[in-house]
């Protein structure tokens, strides 16, 4: 940020202080008008379901020794919006602060976060936003835009205290939801383009990846730390095979039973696949086109996994074996993870065609909305990206410079390219999963854009 002196000062903090309690009246707004949003995947968090990463539930619980049962809910959402108004704004004084002290691309900034709250509760079916939901959109999308924010600051200013909140905030998301291992993929990715693409500090390289690595293996420990602590026994939640086994029923034919030498588990998946073919589930059911068949995924998804895997599998083992809750749930994964490995065996075509699909689709829910005209406009608007980005390394050949405009341009762009693998391979990519990049993209965009207008201009 750009230090005036005197009153210029003065007003430069006054000005700061107004876009932040901007943001946080514009949060809080929606706090106070809806209140807290209960969804279906709600309880599970309240609960402290089994199922679900350490620390969403553990953010619940601590709210609920603070408020109490009856009125923890509306100071959850009071503190997540909190959070969301200063992700906003501190991105947007990180972009103020590297571009010229540009009020006009903080405002951008802070907008274009707006912009993403207004699309799911007014445009959106849900008619609501997330960050009033109880769920772990509710921290998470701020999360990953101050997670990004720090490792851009980690790359235009190499000091300690950006990489350690870099550290910090890509610790959270992975203890959040198992699809942000994506910010673990995309700090990776990053050191790699600047310690062995750009710059070759092997040395540097190696330190960084391996607290990349710690930061994984440090995750494993507290969901295992979390379990002991909720539940007495040192495991890691259940169910991470789960989504995968869904996209491998959809696309299974009948053939596949063969696969199975194991005639329990043929048992388990035969059972399945009626029930599915029953339904109209599987892909053989699509309609034509790419968009109605990742439509078609999308629908059959939740009631392949929570309407049929679970009833038959944790059917059946109420019904052979005498467990506890902890043995029938590691029975559960056992006998998923053993079909995973199985239908992993089946003809690749329709599997492919799939995932294509969904990940396709993932790019176009990460900055629009599927359908007919948005698709044109997502391949549009990351065509006008990448032209941007090339043509600014081009002019200012900065590819090997620490270059404000091209980092953030980067960082965004791998965090759409690893969040639309990471999901597309896993599971449906809906909105949901897609929107944590969506106000950045546009940053970012708008950030290139201003680098090449002429600076009488700025």
């Amino acid at each position: 940020m750009v230090i005036w002196s005197g009153k210029g000062e003065k007003r430069g903090r006054v000005w700061d202080i107004c876009l932040f309690a901007a943001a946080l009246g514009f949060y809080l707004f929606f706090a106070f008008y809806d209140g807290p949003v209960w969804t279906k995947d709600s309880l599970s968090y309240a609960s402290m379901n089994i199922t679900r990463e350490p620390l969403y539930p553990t953010f619940l619980w601590l709210f609920r020794q603070a408020f109490g049962e009856e009125s923890y809910l509306m100071p959850v959402i009071i503190a997540q919006s909190i959070l969301a108004a200063y992700a906003a704004w501190k991105l947007a004084m990180t972009v103020k602060e590297y571009k010229d002290d540009s009020r006009l691309l903080a405002c951008l900034c802070v907008l274009f976060q707006f912009a993403v709250t207004i699309l799911c509760r007014f445009v959106a079916i849900r008619k609501s936003s997330y960050i009033d939901a109880i769920m772990t959109e509710g921290v998470g999308l701020s999360l990953y835009v101050l997670f990004v924010t720090q490792l851009y600051r980690y790359v235009a200013q190499e000091k300690g205290r950006n990489l350690a909140g870099t550290a910090i905030y890509a610790f959270l998301l992975v203890n959040l939801r198992k699809q942000m291992l994506v910010s673990l993929c995309l700090m990776a990715a990053v050191f790699f383009l600047y310690y062995l693409v750009k710059k070759r500090e092997g040395k540097k390289l190696a330190l960084l990846l391996a607290m990349t690595a710690g930061l994984f293996l440090a995750s494993r420990f507290t969901d295992r730390l979390y379990n002991y602590c909720v539940r007495g026994v040192w495991i890691e939640h259940s169910g991470n095979s789960m989504g995968v086994l869904c996209t491998l029923i959809y696309t299974a034919g009948e053939e596949d039973a063969a696969l199975f030498k194991d005639e329990e588990l043929k048992g388990l998946y035969e059972a399945i696949c009626e029930e599915a073919d029953r339904q109209g589930l599987k892909i053989t059911y699509a309609p034509e086109g790419w968009v109605e068949m990742s439509s078609h995924y999308a629908d059959s998804y939740d009631p392949i996994g929570y309407g049929i895997i679970n009833p038959v599998v944790q059917g059946y083992i109420a019904q052979h074996f005498e467990f506890g809750e902890i043995d029938a749930v590691l029975k559960y994964d056992a006998y998923c993870n053993a079909m995973v490995k199985t239908l992993l065996g089946q003809e690749k075509g329709e599997l492919v065609k799939v995932l294509t699909a969904n990940i396709w689709k993932g790019f176009v829910n990460s900055i629009a909305r599927v359908n007919r005209y948005l698709n044109v406009y997502a391949i549009l608007a990351y065509l006008a990206y990448l032209g941007l980005y090339f043509y600014l390394i081009w002019k200012r050949k900065c590819w090997a410079k620490r270059d404000t405009a091209t980092a953030l341009a980067e960082i965004t762009l791998g965090g759409i390219i690893g969040n639309c693998l990471v999901v597309g391979l896993t599971i449906f990519c809906q909105p949901r999963y897609m929107i944590y990049s969506m106000g950045l993209f546009y940053t970012a965009l708008s950030v290139m854009i201003y680098d090449l207008l002429p600076k009488r201009q700025k």
